[in-house]
């Protein structure tokens, strides 16, 4: 019914968004069952993920990308305008309840792991969504395998160099030792409740035991590997059309680096949500949510 309805706006040159085909509401995800909901798959390089898989099985496939020390759980209250699409929603390893190995925290690894995941669910090409760190992961799976990436979203993102040696967030996170959630002081201004917008309570009850759960390890070798090197090097290789979205009040990527992603994809729509932070995605999804389906909706019109 879906496609029939999608295929008489077209056909009446109507604009159509998957929002325009809901009669009501999305329902909210329950954040206290959402791990229950998780399925494994053990890749062919060793490494065991979990993952949730939302909305239309038989829609146009889309992996969400979660950020740095966050989990799958991010997505949960964005998702549900999204339910058009087959979503993909993986705790991307070290992070939530995926294998958490002493090697290796690269974003090519990172990259790979999306690439084996698509294979392993026999998805041959992605719409990809990403959010911080996992914006640099879609960034790096989209130049290396163009084929498989139909669209690129960038969420809090940048091309510069994340981190440097010696600058606050390294001395910071080198700093953290086990337990985590003995540095409470770091916690808060690392967490949902640093955003200068507020974020819904229910998310954040669940959301920040798990951020401090991230294994020390996990928290050095990833910045060890971001440190130095600019996420879009690679950015002329991304054939894929490139949706930007940036915080104008996103502390970690300011406004120098949303503007470093959009001369390094000129090609690319871009916009600021001013009263925003770094977790855009979080803070106001009813603002993000309907850019996002917007430019996502193209990969729902039917195929002549």
């Amino acid at each position: 019914m879906r496609h029939i309805l999608l295929a008489l706006a077209l056909s009446l040159g109507l604009a159509f968004t998957p929002a325009a085909a809901q009669a009501a509401s999305p329902t909210p995800i329950d954040q206290a069952t959402w791990n229950t909901r998780k399925r494994s798959v053990a890749l062919p390089n060793g490494v065991r993920l979990r993952y949730v898989e939302l909305g239309d099985p038989a829609g146009p496939p889309v992996l969400l990308l979660h950020g740095f020390t966050d989990s799958s759980r991010v997505w949960t209250i964005l998702a549900p305008q999204l339910q058009h699409y087959r979503l993909i929603v993986p705790d991307q390893r070290g992070h939530g309840g995926s294998d958490a190995p002493a090697c290796c925290y690269g974003m090519s690894q990172y990259a790979d792991d999306a690439r084996l995941l698509l294979d392993a669910l026999g998805v041959s090409q992605a719409a990809v969504v990403g959010h911080s760190m996992g914006s640099l992961v879609a960034q790096l799976l989209a130049a290396e395998h163009p084929d498989r990436v139909t669209r690129i979203v960038l969420v809090g993102s940048t091309a510069l160099v994340p981190v440097r040696r010696g600058e606050g967030l390294w001395n910071d996170i080198m700093a953290l030792r086990a337990p985590i959630a003995g540095h409470a002081e770091f916690l808060r201004a690392w967490g949902p409740r640093s955003s200068p917008t507020p974020v819904d309570p229910g998310l954040v009850l669940y959301y920040e035991p798990e951020i401090a759960s991230t294994a020390p390890h996990v928290w050095r070798s990833v910045i060890r590997e971001l440190a130095e090197l600019p996420p879009a090097r690679h950015a002329a290789d991304v054939r894929a059309p490139v949706l930007i979205l940036s915080g104008g009040r996103d502390t970690l990527f300011p406004a120098e680096h949303h503007r470093a992603l959009v001369a390094a994809y000129p090609g690319a729509e871009a916009h600021v949500f001013a009263e925003l932070g770094h977790n855009l995605i979080i803070e106001r999804p009813d603002e993000v949510g309907p850019v996002l389906v917007r430019f996502l909706a193209a990969d729902l019109r039917p195929t002549r």
